[in-house]
């Protein structure tokens, strides 16, 4: 593959709802620039790019793809994505690599939800958009409604610029509203480029005329000859629509069929036409240690570049992937990690096309490669040049939303699966894995339930790493409702030195959060002053280990007030377990509770969708806090909720509001748990016991 330098290069991520057809549409790219033989396809399952095990066996993407175009004296960078909401991560990856994003839409299903997320990502990012409605050839495809509908939701910036020749099964082509040529598939398969036939001047001239009419909104010279009658040269009409474009003004609407491979030239021309190269903006960040010292680099500047996606394979090793932000790089250049502090060496460059690498020598400002063995380097880093380093912002992804618990299925495999976990976490930063301390269970966050799923099957693929997923324990916690003085004593004589410790405690309740304190106001020396760190001691373990359900008891007072010794028997281990014997017993009588974690949930889902979502909620035993308007006719509910209602309420709270809502959670305190269901914690914990 050539060098490209900036101009001819286009970054483009296609992003929309699962199934609409981007693969296919990269597949037939692949094809129509004679990178393959054939046309690959996902419903058969010969596509080039979604090859991995889990992707064949669900029929859709689960990673995002580089698949790199030579076309027309440009290079075409696009990154496939996938179109379900547990894998956000590629998405977002994407689109922090590229420099605008190409919309899929299925022709027959109109607007999705993914439909709506991506282009709340991209306008939130600021990058230019366009749409390509897909799937044209199908029953129910249906054009024009599509793009009523893009234009009620999105504005009136969303403008065609083709118009498809006939619909479902009579679709054959595209008419071009700049060049006002018709481009169609014959019956021998052959592509046939002529002028508008007469049936349609009307409507494509009317089209043209919105088109134009979109444009002259920002464009004062169109504006003018469009007001006074002028006549408007395609050059004209394509440089104001690039201008739109990079300016985030128009979007324009492509169509075709990726599996019949109509229009889709025809969309790769107008990419390289209409798109943006690179630079258009600076890259702007900061100088490593100065937050507040902003530095803007252009394409010539020095060397710098963000790392958008990392792939840890076990045979293939550790590929990175760049978006050259300035400079250049060749295959063999040493680099800096400015968010690590380290210096790297290359492991060669190439650029791909889905799970073929190609290689190159030299790489230029704006380009997309991919390089080995960079060690430290993680997702979301800069690299740059030692001499005048520069620190972009780290990728944002959204918090996960559910959280299992991961064991190994077999014994002694607990090193290779927690190990092989650590290393998924560098490809899905999405997935978070620790250690709760207070149920000594490793953790998983994620996004969904399939993406656990899938987890799951990629480590015994790669790594032959079997892993269980559980629900997580919940960490419950004791304490108690009124004081009460008990006795422990601790006596034992078999032959010999025997065993002695008397205590006598008095176990008060403390306010919550106040934790747990030991005292002892012991006179007369009934308990000697060497074994009162014993009582101390016991006290501490004691309470660690619970009394009702094996939780730790918190925010309670222990005071040794007496006891009695033996001068013989005695020692620092009876002491211990006569204290032991006292608070298992005082507790007992002190009306002990089970406390429940309490966490804050912020929940953020489009208005119409809030009644059942707070009905859900109140069924959770969740106490609503208030609701607030986020604007563009979504609100945020605020709630305290159980944390045993929050197991798979990712699941639930997906299904209720179609995909559209999602939710934060924090820790905010303990509270005591209703008896029934105290009660059902307590007797699974006495059952397991036996």
């Amino acid at each position: 593959m050539q060098e490209y330098v900036s101009a001819h290069l286009r970054n483009v991520a296609v992003i929309g709802q699962g199934r609409s057809g981007k693969t296919s549409l990269l597949d037939a790219c692949l094809f129509n620039a004679g990178a393959v033989k054939r046309l690959g396809s996902t419903a058969n399952g010969s596509s080039f790019l979604d090859v991995e095990p889990e992707e064949l066996r669900r029929g859709f993407s689960i990673s995002s793809k580089l698949v790199a175009i030579e076309w027309h004296g440009c290079k075409l960078n696009f990154i496939d994505t996938p179109g379900y909401p547990d894998f956000i991560s590629e998405v977002k990856g994407a689109l922090t690599a590229a420099d605008c994003a190409l919309i899929v839409i299925s022709a027959p299903s109109g607007i999705e939800i993914e439909t709506e997320k991506g282009w709340r990502l991209t306008e939130e990012m600021g990058l230019p958009r366009a749409f390509f409605v897909n799937k044209m050839d199908r029953e129910h495809a249906d054009f024009q409604q599509v793009v009523d509908e893009l234009r009620v939701r999105f504005g009136k910036g969303v403008v065609p610029v083709q118009l498809p020749i006939g619909a479902e099964a009579s679709f054959q082509g595209v008419a071009d509203l700049l060049t006002m040529n018709l481009k169609f598939m014959s019956h021998e398969d052959e592509t046939i480029v002529t002028g508008i036939p007469e049936y349609m001047e009307e409507t494509v001239e009317t089209a043209r005329q919105a088109l134009i009419e979109a444009l002259a909104d920002f464009n004062d010279t169109l504006l003018e000859k469009f007001l006074g009658g002028e006549a408007i040269a395609q050059d004209e009409i394509g440089q104001a629509l690039s201008d739109g474009i990079a300016a985030g003004k128009v979007f324009p609407v492509f169509c075709g069929s990726a599996s019949q491979n109509i229009g889709i030239r025809k969309l790769m021309n107008g990419i390289i036409s209409y798109l943006p190269a690179p630079g258009i903006f600076p890259a702007v960040g900061t100088e490593p240690g100065k937050e507040d010292s902003l530095i803007e680099r252009t394409l010539d500047g020095p060397f710098s570049a963000q790392v958008f996606k990392t792939i840890v394979d076990p045979f293939v090793g550790r590929l990175t992937f760049l978006r050259l932000r300035s400079g250049e790089l060749c295959n063999d250049d040493s680099v800096y990690n400015a968010s690590r502090g380290a210096l790297e060496r290359l492991g060669g460059l190439f650029t791909m096309q889905g799970n073929q690498q190609i290689k190159v020598t030299k790489a230029f400002a704006g380009d997309i490669v991919v390089t080995t063995k960079l060690t430290a380097t993680r997702t979301g880093d800069t690299l740059a040049d030692k001499n005048d380093p520069i620190l972009y912002e780290p990728i944002a992804y959204p918090g996960s939303m559910l959280i299992m618990a991961a064991y190994p299925k077999k014994k002694g495999d607990e090193e290779k699966v927690f190990g092989s976990l650590e290393k998924e976490q560098d490809e899905d930063p999405t997935i978070v894995v620790f250690k709760f301390p207070e149920t000594k269970e490793t953790l998983v966050r994620a996004q969904g339930e399939v993406q656990i799923e899938i987890l799951g099957e990629r480590l015994a693929r790669k790594f032959g790493a079997e892993i269980e997923f559980r629900e997580p324990k919940v960490p419950y916690r004791e304490t108690i409702r009124k004081s009460v003085k008990t006795e422990g004593k601790h006596k034992k004589q078999s032959g010999g030195h025997g065993q002695y410790g008397h205590v006598w405690l008095e176990i008060v309740p403390q306010p919550a959060g106040e934790g747990n304190v030991f005292t002892e106001t012991i006179f007369g020396g009934s308990v000697p002053r060497q074994y009162i760190p014993a009582v101390e001691k016991g006290t501490a373990e004691t309470l660690a280990e619970g009394v009702l359900a094996g939780c730790p008891i918190v925010d309670i007072k222990v005071n040794l007030y007496d006891g009695s010794y033996h001068t013989v028997d005695s020692s620092e281990a009876a002491f211990k377990a006569a204290t032991a014997i006292a608070l298992r017993k005082g507790i007992k009588e002190a009306q002990p509770v089970l406390l429940e974690p309490i966490y804050n949930i912020s929940i953020s889902a489009p208005e119409y969708f809030m009644g059942e979502v707070m009905g859900q909620l109140n069924a959770k035993r969740a106490r609503i806090m208030g609701v607030e308007s986020q604007g563009r006719d979504m609100s945020e509910v605020k709630a305290q909720i159980p944390a045993t209602e929050l197991y798979k309420y990712a699941t639930d709270l997906r299904a209720q509001t179609k995909g559209r809502g999602t939710f934060t959670t924090e820790f905010s305190h303990y509270e005591e748990m209703p008896p029934k269901m105290a009660e059902k914690v307590i007797q699974a914990y006495q059952d397991a016991r036996k």
